[in-house]
């Protein structure tokens, strides 16, 4: 009986050692969740970063649009901007834009407004050079300022006298 006994016991320790009990489950359950929760607070991170890079990116094509037709002014319709910044005031130029992105069932959604304005600054004393900045400005999810983005190119009077 008692060598009966030591096999029962012996067996007990060997499907215990082999095994883990339910606390040490739990434990690792936590810790996994853990490890879950924090993958998925990075992952709504990158999803906000990302949509705040494309808006950055699209700021930046509609100032680079827009400073492209500024440049195609002539030195005549510069003058209107000189030192603020205004809306563009130009055949066609709106004070803001709205870019839009496709959805799932093939529409497309406005996701986000673009305000443009526009301000020329005289370089020098003879009036033969300006620098024409394009600035648009747009608010961000989590942002209190509006975020921007600024161009700036130069243009010189060819055709005037003493330029």
């Amino acid at each position: 009986m008692d060598v009966l006994r030591k096999r029962q016991i012996g067996a007990m320790r060997t499907q215990r050692a082999g095994g883990f009990t339910l606390v040490e489950v739990m434990i690792a359950m936590a810790v996994l969740a853990f490890g879950l929760l924090g993958l998925a607070v990075l992952q709504l991170h990158a999803l906000q970063q990302s949509a705040a890079g494309r808006h950055t990116t699209q700021a930046s094509h509609v100032a680079r649009t827009f400073l492209e037709q500024a440049h195609r002014l002539p030195w005549s319709a510069l003058g209107d901007a000189v030192g603020t910044w205004t809306a563009p005031g130009w055949g066609g130029a709106t004070s803001s834009v709205s870019a839009r992105i496709a959805t799932p069932d093939g529409g497309l959604s406005s996701e986000k407004t673009y305000d443009i304005d526009w301000r020329v600054t005289e370089i020098g004393v003879a009036g033969c050079l300006r620098e024409v900045e394009v600035r648009v400005r747009w608010p961000e999810a989590k942002v209190s300022t509006l975020k921007e983005s600024v161009l700036a190119t130069r243009r010189y009077n060819w055709g005037a006298a003493g330029c």
